[in-house]
C-alpha cells in the first residue's frame, strides 16, 4: 500500500516557488475561511468526536504550516507519509475519517475563491485533489501503520520495560534510583541514553497518540526524563576538552528537547565545548550566540514536520551571514525519520539519526578542519 502511495505521490506536479510563496502568505485568509465552514457545519460536533473546536482549528493551523513546508520543499513523499500519522492520531482522540475529507474539500474551496492566479491556484490545487482521491488509501494506512513517519528499531530490553512503567506511573524518584543503581560510567550513560530512555520516550509519544495516554501524562513523563537526565549529568560533566566549540539547539517552536539533550551531552563526553541551548530557540537569539561563540558546529533538532520549515529558513539565514557562513549545520529529529534525505533539502551539511551518529559527523568535521589548518 505505502509503495502504491508514495509512487503516486511522486506523479504530482512540482509546486513553483512564486505559488509556493502565494499559499504561503495567503494563509490567515485561507485558515479563517476555512475554520468558518466547517464551524458552521451542523454535523461539526459529529465530525470533530466532540472535541472543543480549538483542538479543530489546531489542527487546521499544523495543517496550513505543514502544507506550506510541503510547498516550499517539494516534497510530496513528505506529505503521503505524514497525513496518515494526522489522520491516527486525531481519529484516536475522537476524529471521524469524514472530517478529514470535510476539512480537505473546505481547503479546496477556499483556495479557489482565495487565489487569483489561475496557474498558481492549479499547482497548489492538484495536491489537495491527490489528498481527496486517496483518502481512502490513507485510512488504511492510518490503521495499519504501514511506512508511517516517527518509528524507530522495536528492541527492547528488561530496563527499558522497567523505566518506561516508572514513567507512566510517574514515580521520579524510582526512576532516580534506577538510574543511581545502574549507570556507572560513560558508557553505561550512553547505552540508557540510546536503548531506555530514547524507545521508552518514543512509546511514551506512541501512547498519546493513540490516546491512551493524557497531554499531562505526557508532560510529566517528559519532565522526569529530563530530571533523570540533570541528575545524571554532574557524574560526567568534567571532561577534558579536546574538541572544538558546538551549539546544540531544538529550533523555534520545539518543545521537545530530549534528543537534542542526548547529543550535547554526548559531544561533551567526546571533548566538544558544548552550549546546549534547549527548547524552543528563536531565530535571532540564535543568530546572537553563533556570531559570539564562533561555533564549529551548531546541531538543531526538529522533532516535528511542522517545524521544518522553520529550520530551513535558520539554516538560510546562517547561510546568508558572512559571519556564520563557515559553521557546519548538522539536523537530527523525528522529522526526518524516513525521509532522512530532508537534511539535503533544508540545506544542512549533515543529517545523525541519533548520538552515536551524531559524534560520527562532527567527528569527522573536526578531523577535516584540523587538517585544513594543519
Amino acid at each position: 500500500m505505502i509503495g502504491e502511495i508514495l509512487a503516486s505521490c511522486r506523479e504530482l506536479p512540482k509546486v513553483s516557488p512564486v505559488a509556493a510563496v502565494v499559499y504561503a502568505d495567503a494563509i490567515t485568509i485561507l485558515l479563517n475561511h476555512v475554520n468558518d465552514q466547517l464551524e458552521a457545519n451542523p454535523k461539526i460536533k459529529g465530525l470533530i468526536g466532540r472535541n472543543p473546536l480549538e483542538m479543530m482549528r489546531n489542527n487546521h493551523r499544523n495543517h496550513a504550516t505543514f502544507m506550506s513546508t510541503v510547498f516550499k520543499l517539494n516534497s510530496f513523499e513528505l506529505m503521503a507519509r505524514t497525513v496518515p500519522w494526522v489522520y491516527r492520531a486525531y481519529h484516536a482522540k475522537g476524529f471521524s475519517y469524514d472530517y478529514f475529507l470535510a476539512e480537505l474539500v473546505a481547503w479546496q474551496i477556499a483556495i479557489h475563491k482565495n487565489l487569483h492566479n489561475d496557474d498558481q491556484k492549479s499547482e497548489i490545487l492538484a495536491a489537495y485533489k491527490w489528498l481527496v482521491q486517496h483518502h481512502e488509501g490513507i485510512i488504511k494506512l492510518s490503521q495499519s501503520g504501514e511506512g508511517l513517519s516517527f518509528s524507530v528499531l522495536h528492541e527492547t530490553n528488561e530496563m527499558q520495560w522497567i523505566f518506561l512503567s516508572l514513567l507512566l506511573h510517574g514515580d521520579t524518584q524510582g526512576c532516580l534510583k534506577l538510574v543511581d543503581q545502574s549507570i556507572q560510567t560513560a558508557v553505561d550513560l550512553k547505552h540508557f541514553y540510546l536503548d531506555v530512555i530514547w524507545p521508552a520516550m518514543y512509546r511514551i509519544g506512541q501512547l498519546w497518540e493513540s490516546n491512551q495516554i493524557s497531554v499531562a501524562e505526557e508532560h510529566l513523563a517528559t519532565a522526569i526524563v529530563g530530571r533523570v537526565m540533570a541528575a545524571l549529568y554532574p557524574r560526567f560533566a568534567v571532561f577534558e576538552i579536546t574538541k572544538g566549540k558546538a551549539i546544540v539547539s531544538a529550533g523555534p517552536n520545539e518543545f521537545h528537547e530530549v534528543g537534542a539533550r542526548m547529543v550535547a551531552d554526548f559531544m561533551e563526553m567526546d571533548g566538544w565545548d558544548v552550549t546546549f541551548l534547549g527548547t524552543n530557540t528563536p531565530a535571532s537569539d540564535l543568530m546572537d550566540i553563533l556570531k559570539r561563540r564562533r561555533p564549529l558546529v551548531v546541531a538543531l533538532s526538529v522533532a516535528t514536520v511542522f517545524n521544518l520549515d522553520s529550520a530551513r529558513q535558520i539554516i538560510q539565514m546562517i547561510r546568508e551571514d558572512q559571519e556564520t557562513r563557515g559553521i557546519k549545520v548538522m539536523v537530527g529529529g523525528f522529522a526526518f525519520n524516513e525521509m532522512s534525505h530532508l537534511w539535503q533539502t533544508i540545506g544542512a551539511d549533515g543529517y545523525a539519526a541519533d548520538s552515536e551518529i551524531a559524534l560520527q559527523v562532527t567527528r569527522e568535521w573536526w578531523i577535516a578542519e584540523n587538517s585544513a589548518h594543519a
